[in-house]
């Protein structure tokens, strides 16, 4: 996987393509939820795009998950709640409407997005429109920021 890079270039020159992470990592949507963590973790991801029969239909975070979760869950005391949560379809969690950008757009272009669409990913696509990385407000923060990310 591409891992975003730092740059002293400024953001209104560099490409999202840059950094991207790529491959994607995707879930099912019938895939049940409790499979999400353990697939963006084996990744070292925290965003899947969830496929359909090798379409992109949906995006799913990490943040989405706790959401759904209790407090007792997120200090290991999970509730039937929260199991009965875990066990739902990954569909049922995952966002459908999906802002994308070019992989020509530039890093500045990427934080207008994020912050106007208030989402924490955006899947990067080709001239033909194919989903083919995903840059995240981490990246971009890794590349308006350098060092930060090793700091973290």
């Amino acid at each position: 996987m591409n891992e975003p890079r730092s740059s002293n270039i400024p953001a209104s020159s560099v490409p999202v393509s840059a950094l991207m992470s790529a491959p994607i990592v995707t879930i099912s949507p019938e895939a049940p939820l409790r499979a999400a963590p353990a697939t963006m973790a084996a990744a070292g991801v925290h965003h899947l795009l969830v496929s359909d029969r090798g379409r992109i239909v949906g995006i799913i975070s990490d943040r989405d998950i706790a959401h759904r979760l209790s407090r007792a869950a997120e200090r290991g005391l999970p509730t039937r709640h929260d199991e009965e949560a875990m066990e739902r379809p990954v569909i049922q969690v995952a966002a459908f409407h999906m802002i994308t950008i070019p992989g020509t757009a530039t890093v500045e272009e990427a934080a207008a997005q994020i912050i106007e669409g208030n989402v924490s990913a955006l899947p990067v696509t080709n001239e033909g429109g194919t989903i083919i990385g995903i840059v995240t407000t981490r990246g971009l923060l890794a590349c308006v920021l350098p060092g930060a990310e090793r700091a973290a």
